[in-house]
């Protein structure tokens, strides 16, 4: 584990912070972020990392990864202009995704990233308006992916990538358009907790070695799920990679921040129809993953909780939407009205997603350093929820 995560001080600092900062509220432990740094360079020594943007964009956080040495990923011109804003160079950030529009394309000329090819139409669009540059070309693995159908990625039915058959054709098209191509990408999907589902992938790339030959790169993605055995991927990677003669980019995201963030909600009260609910300032707005994706994130009360009756309950938000609940059927010691609790598991997917349905400011996000809190992101001021609107 790293020397710079304790766990017990920033659970008590936690608490510092709910005196100190209005809820609802993120925090994120740095310790814990570098902790699941050091699990990942442990596994794949010889791989180069990226860090998934889209997971926790915050600039702070951003900065400090830099710092520790990681490159960036990128799925869109405002991700990738954030990662310059950061201080990464065209060299250190992967711009990925299925669509490129022509703006996106104009306003990268002549500071392009490494372009991740996703398709035959790709292709032709980056050779005219980046010509010359430093490609990747996706590959759709085409293989029933273990997870959420919505992040189901190497799915033959997703929109993602380039199917196998139609690899070795475009290869040859992307050299002769005179774009610079590095290698190939893969990205399963996220969330994955089978071993088996990586080294099917694996397994189509090694398949297509005959007809594709060397490249520089093999980008394999991420989607490591939060209790994934990384260390029975480090051989079979290795292997790949001596077999292209290639150095391994990864994409970690999720597996980096998400244990590291809390969302932290005081309860405004509890109500009882055929369900028993403990009524929070925090909803949909600030973490949409369980109306979205079913996600289960477990709950931390950050209140007294000896000699107290314990009932079951939903945790519901205010929007007006069946759906906004943040967790169902959670045994707790009854909550008192202030009281907080803690949504653990959010530090990925949580404040990035969060929404200004019905009006609602996007929360405060807080990281903890070590020695003190530094804000990330002040909460949204309400005046900047109608900004570029007329009466």
């Amino acid at each position: 584990m790293d020397e710079g995560y304790n766990k017990k001080g920033y659970q008590r600092a936690l608490l510092e912070a709910l005196d100190r900062y209005p809820t609802p509220f993120y925090a994120y432990d740095w310790g814990r972020v570098r902790a699941q740094l050091a699990h990942l360079r442990g596994a794949f020594p010889f791989a180069r990392f990226f860090y998934a943007l889209k997971a926790n964009p915050r600039l702070g956080l951003l900065r400090r990864l830099r710092a520790l040495g990681l490159g960036a990923e990128a799925v869109s011109l405002g991700e990738v202009l954030r990662a310059y804003r950061s201080g990464f160079g065209p060299d250190q950030v992967v711009w990925n995704g299925p669509v490129k529009t022509p703006e996106a394309l104009t306003a990268l000329k002549g500071r392009e990233p490494l372009v991740v090819l996703d398709s035959e139409g790709d292709v032709g669009r980056v050779a005219r308006y980046l010509p010359g540059a430093r490609v990747l070309l996706r590959v759709n693995p085409d293989l029933p992916v273990n997870t959420h159908g919505h992040l189901a990625t190497g799915r033959g039915e997703s929109q993602f990538g380039v199917l196998p058959e139609a690899v070795p054709g475009l290869v040859r098209t992307i050299r002769e358009e005179g774009l610079t191509f590095l290698g190939l990408h893969l990205h399963l999907g996220s969330a994955l907790s089978r071993v088996e589902d990586f080294l099917e992938g694996y397994g189509v790339l090694e398949a297509l070695y005959p007809q594709v030959g060397p490249v520089a790169v093999l980008n394999l993605g991420g989607g490591f799920g939060l209790d994934l055995p990384l260390g029975a991927l480090q051989e079979p990677l290795e292997s790949l990679a001596r077999l292209y003669g290639a150095q391994v980019w990864l994409e970690p995201g999720r597996y980096l921040v998400a244990e590291a963030g809390v969302l932290v909600s005081r309860v405004v009260g509890l109500k009882e129809t055929r369900r028993r609910y403990v009524l929070l300032d925090a909803g949909m707005t600030s973490l949409i993953r369980p109306a979205l994706y079913g996600a289960r994130h477990p709950i931390l009360p950050l209140y007294p909780r000896e000699g107290r009756e314990e009932g079951i309950f939903d945790l519901a938000g205010p929007a007006c939407e069946a759906g906004d609940i943040l967790a169902r059927e959670v045994r707790l010691p009854v909550p008192q009205e202030g009281e907080a609790l803690a949504i653990l598991e959010a530090g990925a997917y949580g404040a990035s997603m969060s929404l200004t349905y019905l009006d609602t400011p996007r929360p405060l996000e807080l990281l903890w350093t070590g020695a003190g809190w530094e804000v990330l992101r002040t909460r949204e001021p309400w005046e900047r929820l109608w900004e570029g609107e007329e009466a």
